[in-house]
């Protein structure tokens, strides 16, 4: 059973929900970390649950198999105890709830998914930007969304889709899921090469270039040039 703590009970109108989580190049992972680092939102909640491992028995993680649950544990770091878990951040100008996710193992997924969701709305999000990577010929960042109208928006921003294929793990179900909630989502996709050694492998470049849209489209004051000298 999942269970979320609250640090503090957050007065929002209208937040926009961003989403990243480990993935194809670790795309959506460096984008969400980028954000919180340079734009210091406050922890206001964290998602626990039992089907988080601490060790994945699959790679990539974002790639459960039934057979395959993972192996359960703590993190351990400068002596202190960390279990693993959803971070979900609160800036208030403008009003982003910053969700830094964590994948499930196989049995796990939906409900991990449908719990952040149960957050969100309780929050009052109406609207959600996914985002993660892509590894096929296209543009630097294409998306997709829920609806027309919102792909229609994005083309201001000379983003349009170009990705058509699966989208696995935590990041993929709460963008999907979300529909069944009527959250208006979309997510940024950004063009990468696969690194078949190790898919989750860092790809700052990508990131960056979503970040450079996430930047225009939320009139973000970020600076993204320590993007550079990160990895």
């Amino acid at each position: 059973m999942d269970w979320v703590k609250y640090f503090k009970e957050p007065i929002v109108k209208d937040p926009i929900a961003i989403v990243g989580s480990p993935g194809l190049r670790s795309i959506g992972e460096i984008v969400v970390d980028y954000l919180i680092e340079e734009l210091k939102p406050k922890l206001i909640a964290e998602l626990y649950s039992p089907h988080f491992p601490i060790l994945y028995q699959t790679k990539p993680s974002y790639i459960p198999h039934p057979d395959l649950p993972g192996q359960a544990g703590i993190l351990l770091k400068e002596g202190q105890i960390e279990l693993p878990r959803i971070k979900i951040y609160l800036l208030n100008n403008p009003e982003l709830l910053i969700t830094k996710g964590y994948h499930a193992n196989f049995y796990g997924q939906y409900e991990v998914a449908n719990q952040v969701l149960d957050f969100f709305q309780e929050m009052g999000v109406k609207k959600m930007i996914v985002v993660a990577g892509y590894g096929k010929e296209g543009k630097e960042v294409c998306c997709a969304a829920t609806d027309l109208e919102l792909i229609k928006e994005l083309k201001q921003y000379d983003i349009d889709i170009g990705y058509e294929g699966p989208f696995y793990g935590f990041s993929g179900l709460v963008f999907g899921l979300g529909i069944l909630r009527n959250i208006k989502s979309i997510c940024l996709f950004g063009k990468t090469q696969p690194n078949l050694e190790d898919l989750e492998y860092p790809d700052p470049k990508a990131a960056k270039a979503v970040l450079e849209k996430l930047r225009i489209i939320l009139n973000l004051s970020i600076d993204l040039s320590k993007l550079d000298y990160k990895f």
